[in-house]
Order: C-alpha cells, then structure tokens, then sequence
C-alpha cells in the first residue's frame, strides 16, 4: 500500500481515485489537478473533498497544488522549475507556500547554496488540508528546523495561532512573506485563491504574539530564511541583543549604516579606550568611531581579520556587520578571511557586499556567513535573528498564550434578540456598565425634555457633558450633538435647544439624551473588530475626535493574555507617549489599563459571532481612574 499518492488526472477522476486511496488505506494524497467547471460544480467538488478527508481520515492536499518536494528523500512530486536536474537540496528548511510559484522562484534563488530543504509544499485551493494543519505538521516533524509560509490567507485563526506557538515553542523560527494586506492586495487574493486575507495591524499583532517574523519582499524573504537556517542561535549559547558594531569603507557607507541600525532601534555602542587601540593598531587607521570607517585597508585580508577580531573583544557588542563594495581581485582573499576570523569570534557577522561577484558570495555562503547584495537586507536579518532568540528566552508568555486559545469560552450570549444592528451610545454604555465594564457615571431621558434632563445632570452632580443619541446619528460631535462642560441648568437648556434642532433637522428618529459626569484625563480608543480569519480582534490606539486622523493602532487577536496585552500597549509610540503622562496629565496606571483591557476582551468574545464591531472612543485615563465615555456597537 502506498504512503503517498500524487493525482494528475483530468478533474472529473479526482474523487474516483481519492475514494480508491481511501479503501486502500493511503495516508496522504496530493491532489495537482484544478477543479472544472461552473462556480457550483466547483465548490461541489471542493466539498466532496473535504467529506472524504473527514471520513477516511486520510490527508489531502490541494486540489489545485504544484505538488510537494522533500530534500531528504529526495523526492520531487511536483512540476515547480528551478532545481538543478530535478533534484531539491537537502537540509532541514521547510516551506509551505500558498502560491506554487513561489517554490519554483525560491529554488532559483537558492540555487546551488549551502541551505537546503526538507519539505516544500504547495498548498493549492486547501479543500481539505490547510496551511495551519500543515504548520502544525511542521512544527511536530524533527527533520525540521525551521519555516517558511508564504501566505495569503488563513481560514482557521486560532488553529493558525496555535501552530505557530508550537514551533516557537518547538525552537523553529517562523518566516512569513503575507501578501493582501491592503486593500488592492486583499482584492487580488479574493480573486485569486477565493481566500479571505487579514489586515495589516492583525497579522502584525499575530506575528508578534507568536513569534512569526514578517518580511516585506521575496529577496528578503529568501535572505532572512537563509541566515535564520545557518545561525538560528548565537555561537556558544550566548544571548543576543540589539548591540552592534560596523566595519565599512567610506563615510557614506559609515552614514547610511547608522541611519539603517538606529532605524530598527538598535545601538551602536561607543568602543572603549582599548578596544579602540585595539582596532587602531589592526587597520593602522586613527579617529575610528563606531561605524568604522576604514578606508581601503579592507582589501587587506590580514588587517580586516585582525579588526574584526579586536572588536570581538568588546563585551558590548553582540553583531558586527561588515558593509563593503566591489573589490575585484581582492575580493576571494577578503571573504575567505572574512570566514576565517568569524570562526573564531562569537558575535554574529553579517556582510553587506555591494557589488558582490558570484565567487565572493560562494566563500561566504560555504563559510556560514549570511551575506546580501544591500546594508538594509543584512541589518533586517539581523533583527530577525536577534527577535527569535529573545522570543525564545519568553517561553513562559508563548506558554500561557497557547494554554489562552486552547481554554473553552464561557457562556456565549447567542440568542438575545436585542443584539441587531447598531446600538447607541445609550444601549452600548448600559450593556457595559451592566458587565462591570467602568463607564462614566450616567443617565439617560428619552426624548428632549430640558427640564427631565437637568434634574438628572443635578443628580449627576455639575460639570456635565450632555450627548444626543440616535440610530441615525453616527458621528455626535461632528453633527454639533455633544456638549461639554456643562455647569448649571441654563447651560443644560441652552444646549437641549441645539439639540432640538439638529433632530428636527436631520429628522432623527427615537431621540434620547445621555448625561455623563464630566471626566478629565488621557483619551484613548480601545475597540472590537472581527476579521474574518481571526475573529475577535483588539485594537487600541489614540482616541477623541482625531483617532481617525492619527490612524496609528495596535491590535492583538482573541483570546489574548496579559502578558500580550502589555507588549501591545508598547508597539505605538504616541500612544506610549499618552500613557507616560503628556503634558501634566497623570501617567497611566499599567496594571489598571491592562486589567480593564482584560475584562472588556472577555466580555466581547462572550458575545460570540454576531458582535462585529465595538468602539470605545474615547476612554479616558488618569492615573488609575479608567472611564468609558462614549460607545457603540454594531451586531449582525
């Protein structure tokens, strides 16, 4: 009986034989012909599939797929272009690829390199199998090291989150290229696949809490797979850092790669007085400064393996780039020291070799050094390097997320008939206020009575804010519906009378007016959305009325942890800026908003499917005081 069978056969025998293999017990099939037919006949197809998967417990991959290779048995079912006479590289790379051409383009690239592959598998239209079935597979088989996804959309979230935990978790770095994060981008995926793609900040927030690392080009996406695979960890189990030192060969070059480094937010330490003598004294150059630009000494092969070695010294230092260009004749002997000197350091190197033959980058590729045609690629490489070791050191965070996605919700409120449509700012903060969620004392009158409204303002207790509520009223403060700082009952009156009119006009049906204690503080926006790969998501950004303005937002997908909530509150810098206390206001109790942004990510995922979308805008901060002051929800 065979263990794998590959189908290439006109459509309409696909599930003839994929019933066949299923009596015979196969384990896996890969399905390489593409469904035909019209749009029902075609997901009939895709069904049928599925159910046969699902019975049989048999693993089938595609329909639609290039095939898959294995570098280690060699084997290649697959009709992808780019390997040498058929045969895939051996090592301990995988890749699953939602796109088949991608294979074929990332064995031209790698060509004839030291790196090679275990698994590389073209997912096709995932009837049955999909990308996160197969990264959990990935992150279980130890002939695997590390991962490549190229993607363009997930269809089970919390599955997808999960496996990629369990590689993190596992050791194995994950390397994404996701393609349809904007809008254009998303249409071309839906066109192309029929997949739904996530946005930008979500598969952001998803990589972070994971631990995925994202890259933005496919030469990036190859560079950054390959140095993950050569030096995964740094030599003699040392930690890795954000410390790094430069050797070029001109001020410009010296200059661009400041700029490049501190850019990614990492430092580039002072030498000290004897690493300085040292390295003076190996390249005969004075006045150096880290970057270290040391002219053409380089071609030296002699003077750039002993500098290299002198800031190898340097405790502070955890990476040295060497950023060079051209070198003609040189060029051999410089990288063959390059590799020579590296073997005996213990900081990572990366080089950078504008111009760089064919012949150079064969020496260092065979020496294990990651080496790219631009300074951005290699500095980029090694943030990435230096993000998997860190993540790595957190498997206490990685833990208790994935024990999160696997723990049962509670009691998901399915059936309430009065969650429809859009709510309010009346019914929103009521259903808050009701789930223990702080809100901003308040009270409601139905209708614009003036006198109703000022009785409870007293109540409240002067200063006010009074808010126009409407089913047809989106944006308040834009239509002139909020009024602030309300401190008597003729101010009350005056702003009821504004009211009046703006519901006249507008002809605004089941008008009420809210009544809120005025609060001072930080405005933030803390907000639901649902995506339709990773359902529930977080986002917290700058609020008032120039949240949409500002645009700058972090969003974590749910269900989350603590531990995530806090690091989310770190990726926005205004935000951080906020928090910290701008301008006078009282700096943000950390505990106090991470513990609110908790409960209120509880709350939502309890509502299940039918919550689209929650927007708490603002919610205001001062110290430990947090206030919800206005909100809405929108049900489907």
């Amino acid at each position: 009986m065979p263990d794998l069978v590959f189908i290439v056969t006109p459509a309409k025998f696909v599930l003839d034989t994929l019933e066949e293999a299923a009596t015979l017990g196969v384990a896996s099939c890969v399905v390489v012909s593409a469904e035909a037919g019209n749009d029902e006949e075609r997901r009939a197809f895709r069904d049928r599939i599925a159910q046969l998967a699902k019975s049989s417990g048999m693993r089938i991959i595609g329909p639609n797929s290039m095939g898959l290779m294995n570098g280690q048995l060699s084997l290649n079912g697959s009709f992808a272009s780019g390997t040498a006479s058929g045969k895939v590289p051996a090592g301990t790379m995988a890749c699953l690829s939602q796109s088949g051409a991608t294979l074929s383009a990332m064995l031209q690239w790698f060509g004839e390199s030291s790196v090679g592959f275990s698994w590389l598998i073209s997912t096709g239209d995932e009837s049955a199998t999909r990308t996160e079935d197969l990264l959990q597979a990935m992150a279980d088989d130890p002939d695997v090291q590390s991962i490549m996804l190229f993607l363009e959309g997930v269809a089970d979230g919390i599955a997808f989150r999960k496996a990629a935990l369990n590689a993190r978790l596992a050791g194995k770095p994950v390397i994404l290229l996701q393609v349809g994060k904007s809008a254009k981008g998303r249409e071309a995926v839906a066109s192309h696949t029929g997949r739904v793609a996530g946005t930008r900040e979500v598969f952001t927030g998803v990589a972070r809490e994971t631990g995925i690392i994202e890259t933005e080009s496919f030469v990036e996406f190859f560079g950054t797979a390959k140095a993950l695979s050569q030096h995964p960890h740094r030599r003699d189990g040392l930690g890795r850092g954000r410390r790094a030192a430069m050797l070029t060969v001109s001020g410009g070059a010296a200059s661009l790669g400041a700029d490049q480094i501190y850019a990614i937010g990492w430092e580039l330490p002072e030498f000290s007085p004897v690493g300085l003598e040292a390295l003076e004294a190996a390249t005969g150059q004075h006045g150096l400064r880290n970057p270290a630009d040391i002219g053409g000494v380089w071609r030296d092969p002699e003077k750039i393996s002993r500098a290299m070695s002198a800031l190898a010294q340097e405790a502070d230092i955890d990476t040295l780039f060497i950023s060079l260009g051209a070198g003609g004749v040189f060029g051999e002997a410089v990288g063959q020291a390059i590799v020579a000197a590296a073997a005996d350091i213990t900081q990572d190197v990366f080089v950078a070799w504008v111009g760089m033959s064919d012949s150079v980058s064969r020496i260092l590729d065979q020496g294990g050094i990651p080496a790219f045609a631009d300074l951005p690629l290699a500095v980029r490489a090694a943030e990435a390097c230096a993000q998997f070791s860190m993540d790595q050191e957190r498997v206490q965070e990685a833990t208790d997320l994935s024990a999160a996605l696997s723990r049962p919700l509670g009691d998901i409120a399915m059936n309430r008939s009065d969650a429809t449509g859009l709510w309010t700012v009346t019914e929103t903060l009521e259903e808050l206020r009701q789930a223990g969620l702080p809100c901003a004392d308040f009270a409601v009158v139905a209708g614009l009575d003036a006198e109703q409204v000022a009785a409870q303002a007293a109540e409240i207790g002067f200063p006010i804010v009074l808010k126009l509520s409407s089913s047809d009223l989106n944006h308040k403060s834009d239509d002139g519906g909020v009024a602030v700082g309300l401190r008597d009952a003729a101010a009350v009156a005056d702003a009821v009378a504004k009211f009046t009119d703006i519901a006249n006009r507008k002809r605004l049906r089941n008008v009420s007016v809210l009544i809120q204690r005025m609060e001072r503080g930080a405005e933030i926006l803390v907000g639901i959305k649902r995506d339709a790969s990773f359902g529930p998501v977080l986002v917290v950004g700058l609020g008032g009325t120039l949240a949409e303005l500002h645009g700058e937002v972090a969003a974590t997908a749910l269900p989350t942890t603590p531990a995530v909530l806090n690091a989310l509150l770190e990726r926005n810098d205004r935000l951080k800026l906020i928090l910290a206390g701008y301008r006078g206001q009282p700096a943000a109790d950390r505990d106090s908003l991470v513990s609110f942004l908790t409960k209120f990510s509880e709350w939502a995922l309890n509502q299940g499917p039918r919550l689209q979308e929650v927007d708490l805008n603002p919610v205001m901060i001062s110290g430990g005081r947090i206030s919800i002051v206005d909100a809405r929800a929108i049900w489907n």
